[in-house]
């Protein structure tokens, strides 16, 4: 029994290490079941027509991570470079297109047009999960940050108050910025990505704000998580201890990214399959 909190610790440390490139998979299942709700029965087809019957958008929201070795051209799709300093994203500073692959506001535009009738169904199929994935990726706030390689050097202490377990002691443990947007304030906010999901749809996804979410663009989608990221690296307190007062300014933006990926994405598909394309 005593190996347990070392094997604990041990589990956290690998999972901050693999989550500092993305939302984890309980961020990326949040935004996809949100958007999964709110499909409309053509695209609901279309989906299962792409992907296999009973195929959720969950199932396949971790696919570009899972691919992401095996294709180096696509390693620069999942974040944009948005010096922490402006305020709008550049495309001529930001989206430059070397060997790793143009950024995720260049690769979102192009995918979005793959989605189209007009594609091949393989096309279509693959650029499906890359859109499942990446207009999650595009909403986490730090992934739109070329300072410290995206808050991935900057490196916290987490003495957190877990709001899934009131009566629980502080998580403490050693963490990087990036990675405690990806993964750590999700698992300190609900046991699973299901329950996270629930507590959307009784909070932020109720809300008059959520209602007025359109689908918009990626720039606009970046220029808004670079917002939250400025914002939310401003709050660091100094010596990058994070701890419950963080939290409390961090989870109603945490909870608006999620949800609005979620809605937005479930926008771009409703467009893209408005029409049953021809098998």
């Amino acid at each position: 029994m005593r190996r347990f909190p070392q094997l604990a610790s041990f589990a956290l440390a690998f999972l901050a290490a693999f989550d500092a490139a993305a939302w984890g998979p309980d961020g990326h299942a949040i935004v996809a079941e949100v958007a999964q709700r709110r499909l409309t029965p053509a695209a609901v087809r279309e989906v299962e027509a792409l992907l296999g019957r009973g195929a959720s958008l969950a199932s396949v929201s971790m696919w570009a991570d899972e691919v992401r070795d095996s294709r180096p051209e696509t390693f620069n799709w999942h974040f944009v470079d948005i010096p922490l300093a402006e305020t709008r994203y550049d495309a001529a500073r930001d989206c430059p297109a070397p060997a790793k692959g143009e950024c995720i506001v260049g690769a979102l535009g192009r995918l979005r047009a793959q989605l189209g009738c007009s594609a091949k169904p393989a096309v279509r199929r693959e650029a499906l999960r890359y859109v499942v994935h990446l207009v999650a990726d595009v909403h986490q706030p730090f992934h739109t940050v070329q300072d410290d390689r995206g808050g991935n050097e900057v490196r916290v202490e987490v003495m957190l108050h877990p709001a899934r377990c009131p009566r629980c002691g502080a998580r403490r443990g050693r963490d990087n910025l990036h990675a405690l947007w990806d993964s750590t304030l999700i698992a300190a906010t609900a046991r699973s990505w299901g329950a996270y999901v629930a507590r959307l749809e009784e909070g932020f996804l109720d809300s008059d704000e959520a209602r007025e979410v359109r689908a918009g663009d990626p720039t606009r989608w970046a220029e808004e998580a670079h917002a939250a990221a400025r914002d939310m690296r401003a709050a660091l307190p100094p010596g990058g201890v994070v701890g419950d007062a963080y939290y409390a300014k961090a989870l109603p933006v945490l909870d608006r990214q999620l949800a609005r990926a979620g809605l937005r994405l479930a926008g771009w598909l409703n467009e893209a399959f408005a029409r049953r394309c021809p098998r």
